[in-house]
């Protein structure tokens, strides 16, 4: 197989461009019994090439499902893991792996514009951001990962790696957006197909009691 990255969606200017989606579904439970057995073998050289390996053929897949996942993620290459092998891939393969886990799901368009926007609908600047972006990936894995995975691999997920919501996440997003008076749209109307998307997407994760929401940004 050749060694690229292939995508399937191109822009007008002639660069990739991912798909719009935005958010997954994700059985958090069983990818992190998934990952925790790989991740037990990593010391040992067949443990760590299996990994790799696994990882690899799913960055080089050419399922459109798997690329709408894959290619909106901060990550290395398969050729830069083959390359020479660093600390930082293991934080790569963990997103990547995921994959393998996840159900597409509804997203927002505009998250950025809908932040932005809620703290007008009576939403406080810290429930907007959580709602539109999630809580940070480092307390996904600390909540569900194994001690040693948690440990080595939750201080190198950055900021920017977001976002996840969990199930009392999603609860209570739905109950505020059902809160909001109606009446505060009269000067927000291009916010209410936004507020629309989000609801779709909760109440889609709604439907999933036992997976968590999974959020990236641009």
């Amino acid at each position: 197989m050749e060694r690229v990255h292939v995508i399937p969606d191109v822009g007008a200017a002639g660069r990739p461009r991912p798909s719009s989606s935005r958010a997954w579904l994700l059985d958090p439970v069983g990818f992190h019994a998934a990952f925790d057995e790989l991740y037990a073998a990593v010391d040992r050289a067949e443990g760590l090439a299996r990994m790799r390996w696994r990882a690899t053929q799913i960055w080089r897949s050419t399922d459109p499902a798997t690329h709408a996942y894959v290619d909106r993620l901060r990550t290395g290459s398969a050729d830069d893991w083959e390359a020479d092998y660093h600390e930082s891939h293991l934080v790569d393969w963990y997103r990547v792996l995921m994959a393998e886990h996840l159900i597409p799901a509804p997203s927002v368009s505009d998250p950025r514009l809908l932040r932005k926007g809620l703290p007008g609908l009576g939403w406080t600047p810290a429930e907007a951001r959580r709602a539109t972006f999630g809580r940070e990936l480092k307390s996904l894995i600390e909540a569900y990962g194994s001690e040693p995975v948690a440990a080595d691999i939750g201080p190198q997920l950055m900021l920017d790696s977001r976002g996840w919501l969990g199930p009392d996440d999603v609860e209570r997003a739905v109950e505020r957006l059902r809160g909001i008076d109606p009446a505060c749209f009269r000067h927000a109307q291009p916010l209410v197909p936004l507020v629309e998307e989000l609801y779709a997407m909760l109440a889609a994760a709604g439907e999933h009691p036992d997976c968590v929401l999974l959020l990236l940004g641009d």
